[in-house]
């Protein structure tokens, strides 16, 4: 009886704040409708790892609007601030990677403390992700001074569940959503959880229908040589045990002294070791390495290859040549390279969900090392490509060359504000 009356109370609790939220949302709704006759509107971009950075082309679809204003705005994840995390690039260096391209971009930490967010005015408030985000700045705080938004960093393409029931989700003012499969995923679960969501597309995949032939060939100089066979390997960080990880998609306790030594010993390839942003600080957790013994095989690759962990790697695959990972997000995101990727398969991992099998098997999946070696020897030796054309004809299903992800979210955003 007693359990049931505690669900009870947690029902009325999120009741009243999804009341309050939308009282705040309607409020605040109705001051920028009047603010935007006059001046215009800022938009802050709420950043705090800018190798996930999403907003390229939204940034600059506002960037060039005489109705809007954009402003970067860069802190530390939260784990960073409270000491948990020191493999984290710094501050400066986030600044820098922002100012460095152009943007608008100011500091939202001083003085080992996060600056209250309503000093930079925002109207519209962009989310980079739902991660290690402050208390007073999740959407409940920010929507009584601006409408919150929420691209997801990486495409959705696992079947977790809780992922698509999270209150931060739920208390956004809009949730933009990279395809009508997974919007229709996210009603499925629960009646009503789409009510704030709009399938726009991917805006990572926009750079793929814009004109950026210089940006690409200047970046080939990145690979230590462009005329052999280019090689990304990124691995994920989802390694670790038990409760502490989601989805078991990580192989990279397997195969990581293998693929270096391949990388070695294979002649005629060039190498880019892209690995994700946590896996540094993860293998050391779980023991697989020492911080010592981590640091020495990220320098081994940037010894023979290139160490890239920067937040602006399109180029890098469009100019690539194959793609060793067990990432799902770069299962949508490489697939209109047209290039092959050999996907490490954990079979423990979480299962992809309907969209995610369907990219899959544009691709070469492997289980082992063994199969591993097998399907490198055909692709990298051999030359063995034969889904090639499969992809190039999947590619359209997820990318509308019409129109851009970056311009319906600016006309979606407009039009709710010159109601």
């Amino acid at each position: 009886m007693l359990g049931k009356f505690r669900h009870f109370v947690d029902i009325l609790k999120r009741e009243r704040v999804r009341f309050l939220i939308e009282r705040n949302y309607s409020l605040v709704l109705s001051r920028l409708r009047k603010k935007i006759k006059k001046e215009k509107i800022r938009v802050v971009f709420y950043t705090n790892e800018p190798q996930k950075w999403s907003y390229e082309s939204v940034y600059r679809e506002f960037e060039k609007s005489s109705y809007f204003e954009p402003i970067v705005v860069v802190v530390p994840r939260y784990r960073v601030h409270i000491g948990e995390d020191s493999t984290r690039e710094s501050l400066e260096s986030q600044y820098a990677f922002f100012e460095g391209r152009g943007y608008r971009v100011e500091y939202g930490y001083k003085d080992g403390a996060y600056i209250d967010i309503k000093t930079f005015q925002p109207d519209i408030f962009f989310y980079l992700q739902l991660a290690e985000i402050p208390g007073v700045d999740s959407p409940f705080i920010v929507s009584r001074y601006a409408l919150t938004a929420y691209c997801p960093y990486s495409y959705q393409l696992s079947d977790y569940r809780k992922q698509y029931l999270q209150g931060f989700h739920k208390l956004l003012y809009i949730n933009y959503m990279e395809h009508e499969l997974t919007l229709k995923r996210f009603e499925s679960y629960k009646k009503g959880n789409s009510k704030n969501c709009k399938s726009v597309g991917y805006p990572k995949l926009d750079v793929y229908i814009q004109d950026n032939a210089d940006s690409q060939n200047k970046l080939k100089s990145i690979w230590r040589d462009s005329s052999k066979f280019k090689i990304i390997y990124a691995p994920h960080h989802s390694i670790q045990k038990g409760e502490y990880n989601k989805f078991r998609w990580g192989t990279f306790q397997n195969n990581y002294e293998l693929i270096l030594n391949l990388a070695k010993s294979t002649p005629n390839t060039t190498w880019i070791f892209k690995p994700h942003p946590m896996l540094k600080q993860v293998a050391v957790f779980e023991g697989l390495m020492t911080k010592e013994e981590v640091d020495d095989y990220y320098n081994e690759w940037n010894r023979i290859g290139v160490l890239y962990d920067s937040g602006d790697y399109f180029d890098i695959f469009k100019s690539s040549d194959l793609m060793i990972t067990d990432s799902a997000s770069f299962l949508a995101e490489y697939l209109p390279s047209h290039h092959p990727l050999i996907r490490l398969v954990n079979p423990e991992g979480i299962e992809l969900n309907e969209l995610g099998k369907n990219l899959s098997d544009c691709y070469y999946n492997v289980t082992d090392n063994e199969e591993f070696l097998e399907c490198f020897d055909q692709i990298v030796i051999k030359k063995n490509d034969f889904k090639k054309e499969f992809r190039k004809n999947k590619a359209s299903t997820l990318i509308d060359f019409k129109e851009s992800s970056a311009h319906k979210i600016y006309k979606d955003l407009l039009l709710r504000l010159k109601k």
